[in-house]
């Protein structure tokens, strides 16, 4: 629960990233540095802690990008975002001077909230965990439902709910031949963003890929990315070597 809000809260200040992001990425660690990877997928409470402590360690980190540089890290920080500008507030380092009740108030009223929350919450979770006592039978249509229903509003296109039915079917597929439905979901978040800064840093570099390994901060997330990316295979390496 700790390291994996920890988690949450590291992606939280990336620009753009939000708590979709911050889930499956804690998820997927939280599932890689298990002793018992095969448990996740069947209700195993690791892997329903750690996206959850993730959601929620995302909301503080989010407000950092938001305050500093006026991007906003989610979607809760960009409604934020539209209020405090609606009232004329000017988002920059100068903020924390300039609007100290505003920049740092923020922040203690969360901290504030998590207090409150926990002394409500706490006392009502044996009560509010009897939802899972539903039957499945009951429970799958109605959030269906409401998984359609949130497809169709944001455009109010029939469309929409269409392509939520196909990609229902591709994660039924994906969940059927032992395919992570987490890294399609990812791809689907990711790729979007990715394409966009991908050319913008080619606009702006005119061509030059050598952008990409510019600055200090971007070599050490390459770094990260490529540790990520190696993690398993040396993981399994150290496994067969003991096993032999």
């Amino acid at each position: 629960m700790v390291w994996t809000s920890l988690v949450g809260l590291l992606i939280g200040v990336v620009p753009g990233a939000g708590a979709a992001i911050a889930s499956f990425v804690a998820y997927q660690q939280s599932r890689l540095w298990s002793k018992t990877p095969e448990k996740y997928g069947t209700g195993h409470i690791n892997g329903l802690i750690a996206p959850e402590s993730a959601n929620n360690g995302v909301t503080s980190g989010t407000l950092i990008p938001l305050l500093i540089i006026g991007v906003p890290g989610g979607a809760t920080a960009a409604i934020m975002a539209v209020v405090l500008e609606y009232h004329g507030v000017n988002f920059g380092p100068d903020l924390f001077e300039t609007e100290p009740m505003i920049a740092y108030g923020s922040f203690a009223a969360m901290a504030f909230t998590y207090v409150l929350l926990g002394l409500l919450i706490l006392p009502l979770s044996r009560y509010l965990a009897r939802v899972v006592v539903v039957p499945t039978v009951y429970l799958v249509p109605i959030l269906i439902a409401f998984t359609l229903v949130g497809a169709f509003v944001p455009r109010a296109y029939l469309f929409d709910m269409g392509i939520a039915i196909v990609f229902g079917i591709i994660g039924y597929i994906a969940r059927r031949t032992g395919y992570h439905v987490a890294a399609i979901l990812i791809g689907i978040i990711l790729g979007p963003m990715l394409e966009n800064y991908f050319l913008r840093a080619l606009r702006i570099s005119q061509g030059d890929l050598g952008v990409l390994f510019s600055s200090t901060l971007g070599n050490i997330l390459w770094a990260a990315l490529v540790l990520s990316l190696s993690t398993p295979a040396i993981r399994w390496w150290l496994r067969a070597r003991r096993g032999r």
